[in-house]
């Protein structure tokens, strides 16, 4: 049985890095972290990012959409899991998931991840821990 995915990053895609950075950190009264823990530290459908506030637990990834797989207001789910995401993209699918990103390496972090949209239209980024086979 696999373990269950935790809940360890949001993915917001804005249309200006800095606005969003400067808008975030007055609103969340936080400054950004130096680097995240959970969060791609690239994102394969990001121009630019990631910017990261740590919220208790969970990281708020901000990332500037590339304005053609990515656009402002899109938001990735971010769970992370034990090992590889293959399982997990492999059960999404199995229900009329689509998965549209991997499961590979993340460039520039190497952990395998996987991205994937629901038919209720809702997305996924699920990484595993570097070093486990993405397949």
């Amino acid at each position: 049985m696999a373990t269950t995915p935790s809940l360890r990053f949001l993915s917001l895609f804005v249309p200006n890095l800095e606005q969003a950075v400067t808008l975030y950190t007055h609103v969340l009264g936080v400054q950004p972290t130096p680097t995240p823990t959970h969060a791609p530290a690239t994102h394969p459908f990001a121009a630019r990012g990631p910017v990261v506030f740590e919220l208790g637990g969970v990281e708020l990834a901000l990332y500037q959409c590339d304005q053609r797989t990515t656009h402002p207001g899109d938001v990735g789910i971010g769970l992370c899991v034990d090992g590889s995401p293959a399982e997990l993209a492999r059960r999404a699918a199995d229900k009329g998931g689509r998965v549209f990103f991997g499961p590979r390496p993340l460039p520039g972090d190497g952990r395998p991840c996987a991205a994937l949209v629901l038919p209720d239209r809702h997305f996924f980024e699920v990484v595993g821990r570097a070093g486990e086979p993405s397949g």
